[in-house]
């Protein structure tokens, strides 16, 4: 099996690791590295410390210094080594010229990406890691320059070292101008997610910084103060200081540590209890999760263990894995004990589909930032903010484009699917009374697909034929006609058609060979076919039952199991609502399938594929790049004008505390943005396949495990074989309990297993090289279950 491609472990409860960053440049960080490696070799050994007869041992300390310029005139590890021997230090990647790493990188030719210097410094951390051998050690790594300094590639410190998410030091700036600094370096770290384990600083009996610096950061987070060191001997030649003010200068800064060392251990014995609170709070996460949480869809006497997520990033989750069940560490030592660790899951559902640039995205979070500095929340109502009207522009002239007129906020999917459903049962019903065809007392119902899901709230699941989301459901009433739909797998090499029970009368089905023979708007197999069993079982039911709308989840059914409706039907039934005597408004449900989530850029994939503009749209999920909740229905001018009336009655009388809020509209209104600016265009159908590499569909659709793939956009289905189908089949669990084990956190669809890219694009080599290795771990255990 393929590595992982990124880092394996961020936290070790046996190795303490603290990432040592700085307000600016000049302000300390190497003496105090160096102060603090010096008191870990004194600090007694915390009780985490002393298990498994490690009471009498030495704490091992590894000094870590990835970029260094300047070198080898300039050594922060060498100043390490000679004020701290003790200490094992390595320097990863050096430059000769003392300037900014992304110009060093330049000049030198030397570059190096970001990727890299994960990796390497990742392996630096792994060799303390099996060095130490599970006995007490504790590292440093001390990164260049200030907290925004750019790393080799031109991209910013705290954004390159992220995905490690290592707890971290922040050296303050005492000098004048250093609160500004020291704030502005401490909000860059904190609003990326970084747990600040304290600020050190120096003492400044002039600007006293620190005084300001506690009053403006989090209560929780110490401020350290030292003296400053001896400034280095005047030299009295001007070609630079001699032996003697060298030695004089090693002379005074070794006093200076000695009269440090205090300070500096109660810096190490805080970090230590710090470590040891986190990983007893993660140890104890699990358990206490399982009884004081109620979780959504979940069967809870079926979760074995629940996935302690400690933070994400990009594409991966960083889980927590007790030292009850982890491997110890490779060594000769007959001592060792076990111990916790994170390490990366693939987000292979995209937490719920919501997920389009990857986790913890620093320009949504900015955009959310700014919102909530600048608004909080603000009531709607006969109000308007910046936000609110840019983002419902943005959606008018992309998913809305051609069609849509207005906009009503809601707070996620089923939600906008309430206000659709009331929309546009109200149009129908005046539509109705108008031409005189209303009869009071009677109860519109809906047209839809059979296995579809909208959401959860009432409206939502009445507007759903019966299933295993509702039947239980004291108040459920279905209202409406569902048609049974045919669908479309891709197996051994060619897409086929599934024809319903309703339709398997007719000739056999065909087969295509490619998605733009299956979208194709010349297709005239089943046409009639289709025709006739749409336009009669419509006639029928409306003897006896009004309807009022059609709803539909345009080409893929998201919870029905990823069911790829054939797109004929589809536009054949849109075109028939459309020619009844009352005519129904088309609801397209987009909430998953929109937003470049099939690859289609901004625009309705409905409209796009389907060929028909709807009357009312519904949009959430990847509308906000996955960062916050928010909805939208889109409407016709038409649809809207239905509810002016003379009264507030006539109004739609529907909303919520946070509609519209601000920080969401913000976020999405950012999330457009960035997919125009990625290149995100409404394309044809060889947009469908784009992410996942053909070559593993084939693969995938030859295995005698599987009944079919589907492969869209971002979305990979796989229909495992079995007699046992739906959403309630357990003929999965072996096969997800596999995938997670090798890394990818998955969720099944009964039968149906899915992989959802949490990227909606392929922008780098990163990201083939991350698609591949899922790839990989798919077949790999699809091929070896039986």
């Amino acid at each position: 099996m393929p590595p992982r491609p990124a880092p394996l472990h961020t936290l070790r409860s046996t190795l303490p690791t603290y990432q040592i960053f700085a307000a600016n440049t000049g302000v300390g960080k190497t003496v105090f590295s160096a102060a603090l490696c010096r008191a870990a070799t004194k600090v007694p050994l915390h009780a985490f410390e002393k298990r498994n007869g490690n009471d009498k041992k030495t704490r091992r300390v590894y000094y870590v210094k990835p970029v260094q310029t300047g070198f080898p005139v300039d050594s922060d590890a060498r100043h390490v080594e000679t004020f701290c021997p003790d200490a094992a230090t390595s320097v990863i990647f050096t430059y000769r010229e003392p300037a900014g790493a992304h110009l060093t990188a330049v000049r030198e030719n030397k570059p190096v990406s970001d990727v890299e210097l994960l990796r390497a410094t990742q392996d630096a951390l792994d060799g303390a890691w099996k060095e130490s051998a599970g006995n007490p050690a504790i590292a440093f790594l001390e990164t260049a320059g200030g907290v925004n300094s750019p790393v080799m590639s031109g991209t910013l410190q705290c954004e390159a070292y992220r995905p490690l998410r290592l707890p971290t030091l922040l050296i303050g700036d005492a000098k004048l101008g250093g609160v500004s600094t020291t704030l502005s370096a401490y909000e860059s770290l904190h609003i990326r997610g970084y747990d600040i384990s304290g600020i050190v600083m120096f003492d400044s009996t002039q600007y006293q910084n620190h005084h300001a610096i506690r009053k403006n950061i989090d209560p929780s987070v110490p401020v350290y103060i030292f003296s400053p060191p001896p400034p280095f001997p005047a030299s009295r030649s001007q070609e630079g200081p001699d032996v003697h003010e060298k030695m004089l200068d090693a002379t005074n800064m070794m006093v200076y540590y000695e009269n440090s060392e205090r300070g500096a251990m109660q810096v190490v014995q805080g970090l230590l209890d710090e470590h040891w609170n986190r990983v007893t709070r993660l140890e104890e996460m699990a358990a206490d999760g399982e009884k004081k949480i109620w979780w959504p869809f979940t069967q809870h006497g079926d979760v074995g263990k629940p996935t302690v997520i400690d933070s994400a990033h990009q594409e991966f989750f960083t889980t927590y894995h007790s030292g009850a069940s982890t491997p110890a560490a490779p060594s000769s030592s007959s001592s060792l004990q076990v111990e916790g660790t994170t390490t990366p899951q693939y987000d292979a559902c995209a937490s719920w589909w919501t997920q389009s640039f990857g986790h913890a995205n620093t320009q949504l979070t900015l955009a959310a930032a700014h919102a909530s500095g600048r608004y909080g929340h603000v009531i709607f109502p006969e109000c308007i903010h910046e936000p609110a009207l840019k983002l419902s522009e943005k959606l008018l002239s992309t998913a809305g484009r051609g069609w849509g007129s207005r906009v009503f906020y809601s707070d996620n999917g089923s939600t906008a699917i309430e206000v659709a459903i009331k929309a546009a049962l109200k149009k129908t019903e005046k539509d109705m009374k108008r031409n005189g065809t209303w009869q009071d007392g009677r109860t519109l119902g809906v047209v839809g697909i059979e296995g579809s899901y909208h959401g959860d709230t009432i409206g939502s699941m009445d507007a759903c034929g019966p299933n295993v989301y509702n039947e239980e459901i004291n108040w459920y009433k279905p209202r409406g006609l569902w048609f049974a739909p045919p669908t479309i797998v891709f197996k051994n090499g060619q897409y086929t058609l599934r024809l319903p029970p309703s339709l398997q009368h007719t000739r056999s089905a065909p087969t295509f060979q490619s998605l733009s023979d299956v979208f194709s708007l010349d297709r005239t197999d089943l046409l009639e076919v289709y025709c006739a069993h749409i336009q009669q079982t419509l006639a029928k039911y409306l003897t006896t039952t009004p309807l009022g709308a059609l709803i539909i989840e345009p080409l893929l059914l998201g919870a029905g199991g990823m069911a790829f409706i054939d797109p004929l039907f589809q536009r054949i039934l849109i075109r028939a609502v459309r020619a009844l005597d009352q005519p129904l408004p088309v609801i397209y449900d987009e909430v998953f399938v929109g937003f470049h989530r099939l690859g289609l850029g901004l625009h309705s994939p409905g409209t796009q594929l389907l060929g028909e503009y709807p009357d009312l749209a519904c949009y959430a999920k990847c509308m906000t790049g996955g960062l916050v909740p928010l909805a939208a229905t889109v409407v016709k001018e038409e649809i809207f004008e239905v509810f002016k009336g003379e009264g507030k009655k006539e109004a739609l009388l529907h909303g919520h505390s946070y509609t519209a809020h601000p920080v969401g509209c913000a976020v999405g209104v950012r999330t457009l943005e960035m997919f125009e600016e990625m290149g995100a265009k409404a394309g044809g159908v060889e947009c469908l396949s784009r992410v996942w590499d053909e070559e593993l569909i084939q693969t995938l659709s030859n295995l005698p495990t599987t009944d079919g793939v589907i492969s869209l956009g971002s979305v990979l289905a796989i229909e495992l074989s079995t007699t046992e189908k739906g959403y309630a089949s357990h003929v999965s669990a072996n096969v997800i309990k596999k995938l997670r084990e090798h890394g990818l956190y998955t969720r099944p669809l009964g039968n149906v297993i899915y992989i959802m890219a949490p990227v909606v694009a392929v922008r780098s080599e990163k990201d083939r090289e991350v698609l591949k290795w899922v790839a990989n771990v798919l077949v790999d255990v699809l091929s070896r279950t039986a």
